[in-house]
């Protein structure tokens, strides 16, 4: 029986279950990669902000600037732990994950500051520097990663009756 010409045979055509997961496993590395590089990242980067707020004369400074780190670890750290959870995750229960963690980092963010917005012993300046450098430098340093060592897309394509409605069975 010939082939029909428009169908592509079923084995040169489909990915090999092995080559995807293999794919799958060089991205998920990749991922946790940056991830972790991004963190690190951050880290040193406060660590600057850090020793700086430290050799100004207001404690003040010091202190922002450490609850400026704490707020990074909030943002950068949950991203890092679903890099390592995800393989194992389920698309639906990834995808409550990343957004929970989201909804979890924002009202911890928003009720630090709230709290500590008028108390003389911190300085949201500092804050907000440490804020800044740490978590949006983690973030870009992630970003420039995971777009470096992206895995293409390899889907085999699914042949349906339905594609040719008006072809017939065995024509």
């Amino acid at each position: 029986m010939p082939t029909d010409p428009d169908t592509p045979a079923e084995t040169s055509s489909a990915t090999p279950p092995q080559a995807r997961r293999t794919g799958r496993a060089v991205g998920d590395r990749g991922m946790q990669r940056a991830t972790v590089v991004a963190v690190l990242v951050g880290l040193v980067l406060d660590l600057a902000v850090i020793a700086v707020a430290a050799t100004r004369d207001e404690s003040s400074a010091l202190v922002g600037a450490l609850i400026g780190t704490g707020l990074t670890l909030v943002i950068v750290v949950p991203s890092v732990a679903i890099t390592y959870a995800g393989p194992r995750l389920t698309p639906v229960s990834m995808a409550a994950a990343v957004l929970g963690s989201w909804a979890a980092k924002m009202l911890i963010v928003i009720l630090v500051l709230v709290l500590v917005r008028d108390t003389a012993a911190v300085s949201t300046l500092w804050i907000g520097l440490a804020l800044l450098v740490g978590a949006v430098s983690a973030v870009l340093v992630e970003a420039i990663l995971l777009v470096r060592t992206r895995q293409p897309l390899s889907v085999a394509p699914v042949h349906d009756a339905s594609e040719n409605p008006g072809r017939q069975e065995g024509q």
